[in-house]
């Protein structure tokens, strides 16, 4: 089934396949999210992807949402939309880490004190540590709080906070699927723009009864799907608490593969 105009008006930032669209090729969008997230006023990017693969042999490669370069090379960011909490995001946060480290920031004889600082960033659409703050910043520390200064940094959002300061009306905005109530008018007038831009593609603009068939229908189906593969996994979990399913009965009765079944066995 293709999208709507109605639907592409109900899609928000959190919805990544519309957050890559809205940021691919706009790094003042990207240089906005940053500045409100870390309350640096004056971050520049030189060198902006948006869905930034990262291969590694024939070991797990990942999938940047945006990846971003800052003015003198000096430092360089991940940012990751994340609208369901995936119980593994503390430990993928530090594979990306680890990735842009190894792949993409100094070269093969390069000294180590040329490493970047780095930032990997997971805007989350719930509260992921569930302490209720808006922002955790994680360094590595020991102990007794001794910094050791090796320029990494893990922070994620909580995308469920509802201050009334910046980052409490910038996860408002990722919501937010009117852009007249949008608070930031950077990230509003491009999501209006994202639309527009669709809507000209359609050469149907303002028929909202026309079906659209772009990017948006695949949004649809890996949003439905993930849906679906969410409410599976929950099925599966359940069915082996109770100890009296097979793998492969389990893996018949939701769908899953049996590999999948397996996994989420491991992981309770």
């Amino acid at each position: 089934m293709s999208l709507t105009k109605y639907d592409i008006d109900q899609l928000c930032l959190f919805d990544d396949e519309f957050f890559a669209e809205c940021f691919r090729g706009h790094p003042e969008c990207t240089e906005e999210l940053l500045r409100i997230i870390l309350g640096i006023s004056n971050i520049r990017i030189v060198r902006h992807r948006v869905q930034n693969p990262i291969t590694n042999n024939d070991k797990r490669g990942v999938r940047l949402d945006v990846y971003a370069v800052g003015e003198d090379n000096s430092t360089v960011y991940n940012i990751e939309i994340q609208k369901t909490d995936t119980h593994n995001l503390r430990k993928r946060s530090r594979y990306n880490s680890s990735m842009i480290d190894a792949r993409t920031t100094i070269g093969k004889n390069d000294d180590f004190n040329k490493l970047p600082e780095s930032y990997v960033i997971f805007i989350c659409r719930d509260d992921i540590i569930k302490s209720n703050e808006a922002v955790y910043h994680f360094k590595r520390r020991t102990d007794k709080s001794v910094e050791l200064e090796d320029g990494t940094n893990i922070i994620f959002v909580n995308g469920s906070y509802e201050g009334d300061d910046d980052i409490g009306k910038l996860m408002s905005d990722f919501v937010e699927t009117d852009v007249g109530k949008m608070n930031n008018s950077i990230l509003a007038g491009r999501v209006a723009e994202a639309r527009e831009e669709e809507e000209a593609r359609r050469g149907k603009k303002g028929d909202k009864d026309k079906m659209i068939v772009t990017h948006f229908d695949k949004l649809m189906m890996k949003e439905r799907e993930a849906g679906l593969e969410e409410g599976s996994i929950d099925t599966a979990r359940r069915m082996l608490a109770k100890g009296k399913y097979s793998i492969d009965e389990i893996a018949e009765i939701t769908d899953l593969t049996v590999e999948k079944v397996r996994e989420i066995a491991d992981s309770v």
